[in-house]
């Protein structure tokens, strides 16, 4: 049985189970994340949440097989062990990057969400 298993593992495509592991493994990750922030003001939850997810779903620019698909935190700790600064300022610079964005998205739907909701309650009733 343990053998039909294994030649089963080895007839699926080694990026496929990588690719797969990577999205899964990220959305349970942020799926409990959102668990522990949805208690907190929604200000601070939303940074949070935006850095983890900068964290787990950045992607990484290593190199090796399937370097492309880890996260950047891999990465970013991979060079600091490895005392390879350049890789360290690289994957940082692309996780400030996906933060970044993150916080520009979040802060311009929550003035468009306050701007909807102005206009709704200066709308006459009719």
């Amino acid at each position: 049985m343990w053998d039909s298993f294994l030649s089963l593992l080895d007839s699926l495509p080694e990026d496929g189970i990588a690719i797969t592991v990577y999205i899964l493994g990220g959305l349970i990750i942020l799926w409990c994340w959102y668990g522990v922030v949805k208690r907190l003001a929604s200000p601070l939850a939303g940074i949070l949440w935006i850095i983890v997810f900068a964290f787990v779903a950045t992607p990484t620019i290593s190199e090796g097989p399937n370097s492309e698909i880890a996260p950047a935190t891999f990465g970013l700790l991979f060079g600091l062990l490895t005392k390879e600064y350049s890789l360290v300022w690289s994957n940082l610079s692309l996780i400030l990057f996906v933060i970044g964005i993150g916080l520009l998205l979040g802060y311009s739907w929550s003035k468009y969400k306050a701007n909807k909701l102005k206009r709704a309650k200066m709308a006459s009733p009719l």
